[in-house]
């Protein structure tokens, strides 16, 4: 059995401010220390679930991720990081059983979520689906679906999990943190949430068969509203682009990958 764990920061045990998700900082190096902890219990928990074979990831960054600590991380999963990259997740062509969403946030302008935002945190204020709502939970989910993965675990704070449930239903996830505002929150230290972690991705892997692949139909639509008119007009330079209103594009098209990929989100 294999499992594909997709990885991003602001959702990891600990993670609540800007500075932390910033290479170059003190804080950031904490907090790699601490998503590369939650990477390792998600491992860890699909081994004991019974898989056999782990990618992971490294999702967070725009060129392409490189924030695990390397002489950290559990020795039975191979790793995917840096970039660019030939498309925003390689391999999935390679068949997997089950995808792990690890470190995720909620959507941009969720209320009480911690470092909500979608794809970019002053660029985008909100994306749509063939008209539902979706962030990057959502939109990696509909990637995976492509290729007929399940998205089985999610771990984050509890907007985000919440969010996840409304969409892929009774998915096994774990709440790592509680927002009080965009950058505060009540926090579970690591010697609590790894092992809520392991925990869940055994269970994950042991409940296969209670989850289903996230898909639409096609065509596909996906709307973008920006934060600034400046934004559009970069957008609707791109393949596939129509421009809506002022601050919205669409993207369109009867092939989801090559609609995301047009936008630059695959």
């Amino acid at each position: 059995m294999k499992v594909y764990i997709l990885t991003d920061l602001e959702g990891a045990t600990g993670v609540v401010r800007e500075e932390q998700t910033r290479p170059g900082t003190q804080e950031y190096l904490e907090a790699c220390r601490l998503l590369t902890g939650d990477v390792n219990a998600a491992v860890e928990g699909a081994l004991k679930g019974g898989a056999d074979e782990a990618y992971v990831l490294d999702g967070h960054g725009a060129r392409g991720g490189f924030n695990l600590v390397i002489e950290e991380l559990h020795p039975a999963a191979k790793y995917i990081m840096g970039g660019p990259r030939p498309c925003a997740i390689p391999f999935l062509e390679r068949g997997f059983s089950a995808a792990f969403l690890v470190g995720y946030h909620a959507m941009a302008g969720t209320a009480r979520a911690v470092l909500d935002h979608t794809m970019s945190t002053r660029v985008v204020y909100e994306v749509s689906v063939n008209g539902l709502k979706v962030g990057e939970i959502g939109i990696h989910a509909l990637i995976l679906g492509v290729f007929n993965i399940p998205v089985a675990l999610v771990t984050g704070c509890k907007k985000a999990v919440e969010e996840a449930k409304s969409l892929l239903g009774d998915i096994e996830a774990v709440e790592v943190k509680e927002g009080l505002s965009r950058n505060s929150a009540l926090l579970l230290p690591p010697g609590k949430t790894r092992p809520m972690i392991i925990e869940a991705a055994e269970r994950a892997l042991k409940r296969l068969g209670d989850f289903k692949p996230f898909k639409m139909e096609p065509p596909y639509t996906v709307e973008i509203t920006f934060t600034h008119p400046v934004y559009a007009d970069e957008a609707e330079k791109k393949p596939l682009a129509e421009r809506v209103n002022d601050r919205t594009v669409k993207f369109a098209g009867e092939d989801l990958l090559r609609v995301f990929h047009a936008i630059g989100w695959y």
